[in-house]
């Protein structure tokens, strides 16, 4: 929030005084009147009352939740989480440990650590009859929503680091994250460059992008290209897109532009892996070098960073499952704990329908999973971390599902690290009654960490204290921390029933 400060600044009157060619009363100007030998009776000094200071208003409050907004920002189908590993265990992308990988039927598939192998299946069972939210969507029926977001949301766009984990050089390089559009710039004036031969060279690994058929952005890619200082695309020396790479990736004549100051760019716009850029040179005839810190050892000095905004709040398309029409959307902020996913059931019939509403979950965990009650949570979560067995190898990083009043929750807890009695299927249900021509909502909560309980633990009354602290707030806390209501629509929290 942005926290709002008052000064007061105490303005003084100052006197001018004039000096006049003649005195008395002379013609022109301004007449004095005569100085008197006696001094007058000194005017009485007014007190200056210093106004009362004015109190710090503190942090702005908001009075409601920042609902779903449209937008023209494209949908995405994975989603980086800004928070750091601290289990040793690899990354999506510098400083972004997790990612929230939508499936064709908005289940999570993955989450980066193989913390799931399938979370939040979705099935509506009427009268006995189960059946799934079916994996058909396409990339074409998503709808990408508000509140946009940006740095201060965690968003990340290019990162100068030294971490071997996304290249085999050593020393610095820049990465680009995915996203909607990063560009990684620097000016160039090449009025001096000697010809023929401009030479561009660069080193690195370019991004392929979400490769996942029908569910991919089909207008993602990564280039390299030259534009004017006014942002005018000039040349594309590199693209890789849904048609396949076009260039050369790792060279280019900049002859044409001899005598020019124009701009190299590295640009991407994609879902899931980002590129690696090292190494980039631009040598004339007389073997001038033009880019400053081309090994980025000095970060990201002479290299300009676009801003750049993403949605992260996006809907499927309508499907009809056992006769109600349900729809899922799925949200996340970049550097919290937490994702949503929102499924809206209407009833487009003149009758109420009674349906049993499952979500079914798949742990990454191989029967390996200590799964518990989220302490403080009053039945409203759960928590689990895993060890595995394998010469002592600890296991995926920890988790937590937060899905408020359910009315059976199911899952069976390892009963000691590392033995293997436990099951990797989590469910919730709950029975819900849609009113003809009525909406009924659920909600539900993941959370994903850095952190490996599983390293330490000796025992399964080990706790995974940073899901528990997150999962606890959610459950208790929704309805008063708008935060957790970021995104959503009046017409969802109107309808709402589990929180």
């Amino acid at each position: 929030m942005d926290r709002r400060k008052f000064s007061l600044t105490m303005v003084g009157a100052a006197v001018l005084a004039g000096c006049g060619g003649g005195g008395g009363s002379s013609g022109g100007g301004f007449a004095f009147p005569p100085i008197s030998s006696a001094a007058p009776p000194s005017a009485p000094v007014p007190e200056v009352i210093p106004p009362a200071p004015v109190p710090d208003p503190g942090p702005v409050v908001p009075t409601a939740p920042e609902l779903a907004t449209p937008t023209f920002l494209p949908a995405g189908v994975a989603f980086l989480q800004t928070i750091a590993a601290t289990d040793g265990d690899r990354s999506i992308a510098p400083g972004q440990a997790n990612i929230w990988d939508l499936e064709e039927d908005f289940s999570i598939g993955d989450g980066g650590d193989d913390q799931f192998d399938g979370a939040l299946h979705l099935y509506v069972d009427i009268g006995g009859g189960p059946a799934q939210f079916p994996g058909d969507q396409t990339y074409q029926e998503l709808t990408a929503m508000g509140p946009e977001m940006g740095a201060s949301d965690g968003v990340k766009t290019v990162s100068f680091t030294a971490d071997s984990d996304f290249t085999l050089n050593t020393g610095r390089y820049a990465f680009l994250h995915p996203g909607a559009e990063v560009r990684l710039q620097q000016t160039l004036n090449l009025g001096s460059a000697v010809g023929p031969g401009i030479s561009l060279v660069w080193n690195g690994v370019p991004s392929q992008g979400n490769v996942n058929g029908q569910f991919s952005d089909p207008t993602q890619y990564g280039q390299v290209v030259v534009r004017d200082t006014a942002g005018a695309l000039l040349a594309t020396l590199f693209k890789v897109d849904i048609n396949g790479p076009s260039g050369t990736w790792g060279s280019a004549s900049l002859s044409a532009f001899a005598g020019q100051t124009v701009v190299l760019s590295f640009e991407q716009r994609v879902s899931f892996t980002g590129s690696v850029i090292d190494s980039v040179s631009i040598t004339d005839t007389a073997n001038t070098e033009f880019v400053v810190n081309g090994d980025f050892e000095a970060e990201g000095s002479g290299w300009t960073v676009s801003a750049t905004k993403v949605s992260q709040n996006v809907r499927a398309g309508m499907r009809t499952v056992n006769r109600l029409e349900v729809q899922r959307s799925f949200y996340t902020q970049p550097n919290l704990l937490w994702a949503r996913l929102t499924d809206v059931f209407h009833n487009p019939s003149a009758a109420p329908i009674d349906a049993v509403v499952s979500y079914e979950t798949n742990l990454g965990s191989d029967s390996l999973g200590i799964i518990y009650p989220t302490p403080g949570a009053t039945q409203k979560a759960l928590s689990t971390w895993d060890y595995k067995s394998n010469g002592g190898n600890a296991g995926d990083r920890d988790i937590g599902f937060v899905f408020g009043t359910a009315d059976v929750v199911g899952y069976t807890s390892d009963t000691a690290p590392g033995t293997g009695a436990g099951n990797d299927d989590v469910s919730f249900k709950f029975n819900i009654s849609v009113p003809a021509g009525g909406t009924v909502t659920l909600m539900n909560f993941l959370v994903l960490t850095g952190t490996d309980t599983g390293l330490t633990a000796t025992d399964i009354t080990a706790r995974a204290t940073q899901v528990d602290t997150q999962a606890a707030d959610i459950a208790n806390n929704f309805r008063t921390n708008f935060a957790y209501q970021r995104g959503l629509t009046q017409a969802q929290l109107d309808t709402l029933k589990n929180f």
